[in-house]
């Protein structure tokens, strides 16, 4: 107890005095597209949250008693105690289970904190909330989530003795582990290690707690099979899939090949993984989804090429191996063919702003005008490389005043088949927590953010000697402009849905999305077109990665990339 009080005492001055320690801010987007924003304090590189800003800002529904150190959810209570890595939650059939975070909940005067990473991964385990984290202080919340409560992903009480859970009370949050330990994972070498300890029949030690997890379904759900992680790698045209589970899974049937599509069942089996969007970015997946059938687990893997085979086979006793291999694609010689309008030959790359024109300026003073031109260069020796018989065009490839509306002449002069306007986005205050990269088609804006991005980008217009060029432009104008351009509108949109998921997922931006605005940039190129926000000039976090070498050329592959699979889709279509 006197320990208890010290360190209390310790860190109370500790945050007073520690020059690591200040106070910022953690936004989380709702469903809905709304946002709550949390204050933070951070100290040793830890976000802080106060347990009462979380219970009524996003933890909707429950109540908070600070006195009994207990938040009420509709399924239990969750209990903690200062100073302590260790939650508990209590259903209200009495069951109890326990998780663990990585550092322990501190106290501050009379308010509780949390270190809110670690406390929305122990949320997420014990099946109460789905948050994800989409940047340095960005998440988002899930729709919700089916958990196999406690019982799959959490500690049960009764793997635990009097002494380990005081042991456990009694820590300070010190030791390190990785965050992938707080989570069941998937892969057989996890399954093979968990057997092993399994096997060994080791006491479990307050220092193995969090491996426990993974170990959890065994005492609680035993008599019920449930695949608890699918793991997958491609080696060219074949790709192996693992499935692992809590207990031994003896029940599988042969994979049946439907064309492009092959169904894997698993019977008197349960399915308890979280998401499989990322197993279905993988090339030639272009959708991997799950089911469950009565009693049967299923699965469906759809390829954009041919099944040839699909085996399946038993790996240890906790998992199974699925291979499939695709049929090879045939080269067919065809005769040469003639180049028509619609061929992709010509790309138009626009960096946005140049010369008297900056753009917006970064927290530490880096200019738009700059990195977008640099962007544009990268990306221009890609496409060389990637595409050697498309011709790209740069509107300015220096340093150069250019103005709108003869940007949108060079690409029309040139005959451009694509048009990217490359810049970078900003807010009017910095540095400010809104990050992430969107793109843009023409039309009337929707909202009043994508407005506010379309008169910065149309402020260029006020150091340009012709003005006359755009007195017409009109609310109504703009509406015909785009009335014109409707020819272009599908593929402008499909090209900018590629764009965002390529550089997202190279850069690890978040993604905002495809928006709609009258930017004067877009309006007289007679070809699909779209204006790249690449992330915003007033997040320090973004900043970062926009004036950084290495950012730069993840950001232009992955506009190549997308460009490349536009082209695909391109050729189809035409």
């Amino acid at each position: 107890m006197i320990l208890h009080i010290f360190i209390e005492i310790f860190i109370c001055i500790s945050m007073m005095l520690s020059p690591n320690l200040f106070s910022q801010e953690i936004v989380c987007f709702f469903p809905t597209g709304t946002s709550k924003t949390l204050s933070y304090i951070q100290s040793q590189q830890q976000k802080y949250v106060k347990i009462t800003e979380l219970s009524k800002q996003l933890l909707i529904g429950t109540v908070y008693n600070p006195a009994k150190q207990i938040l009420s959810f509709k399924k239990g209570n969750l209990t903690y105690v200062p100073q302590s890595t260790v939650l508990n939650f209590t259903l209200k059939d009495g069951s109890e289970y326990l998780t663990k975070m990585k550092h322990a909940v501190i106290k501050q005067q009379s308010e509780h904190y949390v270190p809110f990473d670690d406390f929305v991964t122990a949320l997420q385990s014990l099946g109460l909330h789905s948050i994800e984290k989409r940047g340095e202080n960005v998440y988002q919340i899930g729709k919700g989530i089916n958990p196999l409560l406690a019982s799959t992903f959490a500690i049960p009480a009764e793997m635990l003795d009097e002494q380990s859970t005081q042991e456990m009370a009694d820590e300070s949050g010190s030791e390190v582990f990785n965050k992938e330990e707080l989570i069941v994972s998937s892969g057989f070498a996890e399954t093979q290690q968990a057997e092993k300890r399994q096997n060994e029949k080791k006491i479990l030690p307050k220092q193995k707690i969090l491996q426990a997890i993974v170990e959890s379904a065994d005492a609680s759900n035993a008599e019920k099979c449930t695949i608890t992680g699918i793991s997958l790698e491609a080696i060219d045209d074949t790709y192996t899939i693992g499935f692992s589970s809590n207990i031994g899974l003896e029940k599988y049937q042969k994979p049946e090949i439907r064309g492009r599509e092959v169904i894997i069942r698993f019977p008197d089996t349960e399915d308890g993984t979280k998401s499989l969007q990322k197993l279905s970015t993988f090339s030639n997946i272009t959708s991997f989804g799950k089911e469950q059938i009565r009693n049967f687990a299923l699965y469906t893997i759809r390829f954009s090429q041919d099944i040839e085979k699909a085996e399946i086979k038993k790996n240890t006793s906790r998992s199974v191996q699925v291979t499939i291999t695709l049929k090879p694609v045939e080269k067919t010689e065809s005769a040469p063919k003639i180049k028509g309008v619609w061929d992709l030959d010509v790309i138009v790359l626009d960096p946005g702003h140049g010369g008297e024109d900056a753009g917006a300026i970064s927290i530490n003073g880096y200019r738009e005008k700059d990195i977008a031109l640099s962007i544009a260069k990268k990306t221009k020796e890609l496409l060389k490389k990637e595409l050697p018989n498309t011709k790209v065009v740069m509107t300015r490839d220096d340093d150069t005043f250019v103005e709108l509306y003869r940007r949108g002449q060079l690409a029309n002069k040139n005959k451009g088949k694509l048009f990217i306007s490359i810049h970078c986005n900003s807010m009017p205050t910095k540095p400010h927590p809104a990050n992430g990269c969107e793109s843009y088609i023409l039309r009337p804006g929707r909202n009043s953010e994508a407005v506010r991005v379309a008169e910065k980008e149309n402020a260029a217009i006020r150091l340009e000697k012709e003005r006359v060029n755009y007195d017409d432009i009109s609310e109504e104008k703009l509406i015909i402009s785009t009335m014109a351009q409707s020819a272009f509108v599908k593929f402008s949109e499909k090209y900018a849905a590629m764009l965002q998921k390529e550089v997202a997922g190279k850069t690890g931006l978040f993604n905002r999305g495809v928006n709609q605005a009258g930017f004067l940039v877009l309006v007289g190129a007679s070809m699909p077109n779209v204006l790249f926000e690449t992330g915003f000039l007033s997040n320090i976090n973004d900043e970062k990665l926009l004036v950084s070498e290495k950012g730069q050329q993840m950001m232009a592959e992955g506009i190549v990339k997308a460009i490349k699979r536009y082209a695909q889709e391109y050729a189809k279509n035409n």
